[in-house]
């Protein structure tokens, strides 16, 4: 069991996958924009964080920046409904942190999933390797 800390503006797709993390026994903190995010990072011990990348008030990509100075050792996964190399490219440029970028749609099964394995991973790796490999993947895909 980890504890998520899922940040999205969008209620139904927050609560979707909220309710797909508890069912797999992990604690999850929702937020609804960055500031809430970041206050929630704060405040709460938490083992990964996942991340939209447009959200109001406080992006993903300005939370992450605010994270990488705070809570660097946390691995931190960006969700988009955009596929563009560019916003993949400003993913991985908010933080060293950065280990994935998932486009939605995404199937709550899958998410669970990479959640799980990335949590593993850089547990085993360390949040360094699995970035790496992870940004390799993306970069190289055409999008």
């Amino acid at each position: 069991m980890a504890t998520i800390l899922y940040a999205e503006d969008d209620r139904d797709c927050r609560e979707l996958f909220a309710f797909a993390l508890r069912h797999r026994d992990h604690r999850v903190h929702e937020a609804i924009n960055g500031a809430q995010a970041v206050q929630i990072a704060r405040e709460e011990a938490i083992d990964m964080i996942l991340l939209d990348a447009r959200m109001p008030m406080v992006t993903g990509y300005d939370a992450a920046r605010i994270l990488a100075k705070e809570k660097p050792n946390i691995p931190v996964a960006f969700l988009s409904a955009r596929a563009l190399r560019r916003e993949v490219t400003m993913a991985f440029d908010s933080g060293p942190m950065i280990v994935d970028y998932w486009v939605k749609p995404i199937s709550p099964d899958s998410l669970v999933h990479r959640v799980e394995r990335i949590i593993e991973d850089c547990r085993i790796r360390g949040i360094s390797s699995v970035r790496e490999e992870n940004m390799a993947r993306e970069l190289v895909i055409e999008w």
